[in-house]
């Protein structure tokens, strides 16, 4: 008996041999090996708020205060955009200001959109400085961002009025 005839038996061996030791190829578990101040539970109340629902994507980062402000004098500033109102610990009253608010905002970013079109087109009209391509698109930057506020302010007061519904509706002192 050769060299030849062992190799399959081997292979054989070496392939059934986990099956018949299962805890000696185990990796060890993470949890187990970590110290006990790593593996502690979060501190009790710390918790991060939720921002979104479902498929509803919500980015609440504020635009950069300069997107709000006159540029190249248009005399065109964006309105401050309402705050997110948490529906799951709101009132019915604070859910239809939060909704009353959202709408005036909307009006209001609309006007903001408008100056900023009508500055931009007064500037490229004959007899007037036009403006440089970067004026240009940092106006236009200026639209798209308050069109972006605009649909993000109405996603929060859906939001919060999706989480009244799960919640504060049926609450006796909400509302």
């Amino acid at each position: 008996m050769g060299p030849q005839f062992w190799k399959p038996i081997a292979f054989a061996a070496a392939m059934l041999a986990p099956a018949a030791a299962p805890g000696l190829w185990q990796a060890p578990q993470v949890g187990k090996t970590l110290p006990a101040s790593v593996t502690a539970a979060p501190a009790e109340g710390k918790t991060f708020a939720a921002t979104c629902r479902g498929d509803q994507v919500l980015d609440s980062r504020p635009d950069p205060a300069w997107v709000r402000q006159s540029f190249a004098h248009d005399n065109c500033v964006a309105p401050l955009q309402p705050a997110a109102l948490d529906g799951f610990r709101a009132s019915r009253a604070q859910v239809v200001a939060a909704m009353t608010r959202a709408k005036a905002y909307q009006a209001a970013a609309g006007a903001f959109q408008a100056c900023v079109s009508q500055f931009v087109a007064q500037r490229q009209a004959a007899g007037a400085r036009p403006l440089s391509q970067a004026e240009l698109i940092i106006e236009n930057h200026r639209i798209l961002t308050s069109q972006r506020a605009k649909e993000r302010a109405q996603a929060q007061v859906n939001i919060a009025i999706n989480q009244f519904n799960e919640y504060g509706s049926e609450c006796p002192d909400h509302g």
